[in-house]
């Protein structure tokens, strides 16, 4: 007979073989194996290129198992060579080379990707370790203290919606940033990470900070009772300092939250004192099912839309209902009736008179002074001094209400003035959730944010647009000067520097001096000349007789590496309540600072500021 050839014939005898099943399980196979890889191997903090090499092998390993299937056979008596087929299948040299070709190019491959990993792995080493732009300021030196942390969002093991554990999430980020000098990553900034397969330091790398807090929540949706568990990761070491499970009935949810920030920030940064432990004690019991109406009312302001405000405002009803000693959804009851306002320069007297009950009744329990505090400087901005915003000519019961209205107004003028100010609302209105939420969002504001969040290049273009149309704003020129600086970017610091001094003094023999001073002095492969340069100006303009900010002197003492002199001016700052010291708690720039207990009093002096006021002084060092 004649033997049969040709690739049908060789299909049949791939098949006769049991290649096409041993080539079937063993992708199969494969695959599993590599599925687990992903999954294990990182728990054990194992290098990218363990899970690669397992890939590698994986795929040479194909055709060695489809050659050894085609010359052997597993039968009942063992491993046995396959005999030939009784009907003479002939195989044409078109397959056996189409074999080969694959075997080979498989080996190639291998090879060409084990020299590649050879060459380049110091390097990449090397990038994979260095910290992203945005985070240049922060040291991962496994001796450096540590300056900056970012709490990840927290595992959910509630039952339901994962609205209890986001809005924990950024308790936790608040009370932090509120109780130490850290610098304390915003939540928009780690939500990205909620389900990334990275590794821990490399996020810390990214994010530019040298601690990294995970946890998880659990509870029931019947149960009154929750449970934190929290690890903080030094990432520099790749190391725990904390472990902790907290568990507490649901009417301690405040005090649980302060308490976690505390015990993260007594581990970052040492104790913190009586006092603080004092003030853990003092946060009041809350009735569960209030605060679960609470998180549902903020929840619902997150949609951003008429029906959310609604919603909002209704949960916010049924909360203050529920526990009468509760502020928060009261203060919160008040802006949503701001928000839920048409025209937001005007103010019915009907919603004047139901926003400052709230407001008074909130101020009354105490517990919400930020909200309340925001509220007011809100009021202030949409009525006027004059009150423009109320119509006044309707019955005694509005006119009670305008009369009211004129009080809290005054009373809010004579609050700021005494807070200093500048200060005072910057902080209520920038630093704060509810101002957030609740005041106008000027595009200005809206950068500063960015800037805090470490979106620097998105902070750029804002203040960018802002600067195309007014290029008078000082404060917009200091920002986009800010992100270059954060960005490392000197040489557009510089740039921008230019365009400031053309454009808000025109080209007079003084800023044409200035700006052939800054390139005589700026070299690029020297930062250090930029802050000499920047120094240098500071000082003319002070022996002008002109008004230069003490935080913008710490800043360029810090940028020249005298932290003594940097730490001098802040202190300065405080007793002249300069505005800009808004900026301690949030920008990168401070970071080498921030393990210094001077730097950490002017924190805490800074926030007493923010909160309580005082007399204004004017802010500045002058001639």
């Amino acid at each position: 007979m004649k033997p049969r050839q040709g690739l049908g014939a060789f299909w049949r005898e791939l098949r006769r073989r049991h290649v096409v099943r041993a080539g079937g399980v063993y992708v199969a196979a494969a695959f599993v194996v590599l599925q687990l890889g992903e999954i294990v191997l990182p728990a054990f903090n194992a290098p990218d290129w363990v899970l690669q090499s397992l890939v590698v092998a994986a795929f040479l390993g194909l055709p060695v198992v489809v050659a050894f299937a085609w010359v052997y056979d597993l039968t009942p008596e063992g491993l046995a060579k396959t005999r030939q087929s009784p009907g003479g299948v002939k195989v044409t040299m078109a397959p056996r080379l189409a074999l080969l070709a694959v075997t080979s190019i498989s080996v190639a491959l291998g090879l060409v990707w084990f020299q590649r990993s050879a060459v380049t792995g110091d390097a990449s080493a090397g990038i994979d370790a260095a910290p992203a732009a945005d985070a240049q300021f922060a040291s991962l030196d496994p001796n450096a203290p540590i300056t900056a942390v970012a709490v990840l969002p927290l595992a959910d093991f509630a039952e339901g919606d994962d609205l209890f554990a986001r809005q924990l999430h950024e308790e936790i980020i608040t009370q932090l940033s509120l109780i130490t000098s850290l610098r304390v990553v915003s939540r928009t900034s780690v939500e990205r990470y909620a389900d990334s397969d990275m590794l821990l330091p490399q996020i810390a790398a990214e994010l530019g900070v040298q601690a990294v807090v995970t946890g998880s929540v659990a509870m029931t949706s019947e149960s009154d009772s929750v449970r934190i568990t929290l690890q903080l990761l030094h990432a520099a070491t790749d190391t725990h300092m904390l472990s902790r499970t907290f568990q507490r009935e649901m009417k301690d949810i405040l005090r649980l939250q302060t308490e976690v920030a505390v015990e993260i920030a007594g581990t970052v940064q040492g104790e913190l004192g009586d006092q603080m432990i004092e003030e853990v004690d003092r946060v009041a019991e809350v009735d569960p099912e209030a605060y679960r109406a609470f998180l549902r009312g903020k929840s619902e302001l997150e949609r951003r839309t008429p029906e959310g405000l609604q919603a909002a405002l209704g949960y916010f009803d049924r909360s203050a209902a529920l526990d009468s000693g509760f502020s928060l959804p009261v203060a919160w009851r008040a802006g949503v009736r701001l928000m839920q306002l048409p025209n937001r320069d005007s103010v019915p007297p009907e919603v004047l008179a139901q926003v400052l009950e709230d407001v008074r009744r909130a101020e009354a329990m105490g517990g919400a002074e930020d909200e309340v505090a925001a509220a007011r400087v809100v009021l202030l901005d949409q009525m006027g001094a004059g009150f423009a915003g109320v119509n006044t000519g309707i019955d005694a019961g509005v006119d009670a209400a305008v009369s009211a209205g004129a009080e809290v107004v005054a009373e809010t003028a004579q609050a700021l003035e005494a807070a200093g100010d500048s200060l005072r609302r910057r902080y209520l209105l920038e630093s704060t959730r509810f101002g957030r939420r609740l005041g106008r969002g000027s595009p200005l504001v809206g950068a500063h944010r960015l800037l805090q969040e470490g979106r620097y290049d998105s902070a750029a273009v804002v203040f960018t647009a802002i600067l195309d149309a007014d290029p008078s704003l000082a404060p917009a020129w200091s920002g986009l000067e800010e992100a270059h600086l954060l960005l490392g970017n000197h040489a557009g610091a510089v740039q921008v520097r230019e365009q400031r001094i053309l454009a808000t003094q025109g080209e007079t023999p003084d800023a044409v001096a200035s700006v052939e001073a800054l390139h005589d002095t700026f070299e690029e492969d020297d930062p250090a000349s930029y802050w000499r340069w920047r120094h240098e100006h500071n000082e003319g303009l002070v022996a002008r007789g002109e008004r230069v900010s003490d935080v913008e002197m710490a800043a360029t003492a810090l940028g020249l590496g005298d932290h003594a002199a940097a730490l001098a001016h802040l202190e300065a700052a405080v007793r002249n309540r300069d505005p800009a010291l808004v900026s301690l708690t949030s920008s990168a720039m401070w970071d080498p600072l921030r393990s210094d207990p001077r730097f950490t009093e002017i924190v805490r002096s800074a926030r007493e500021l923010w909160r309580r006021g005082g007399r204004p002084r004017p802010g500045g060092r002058e001639g």
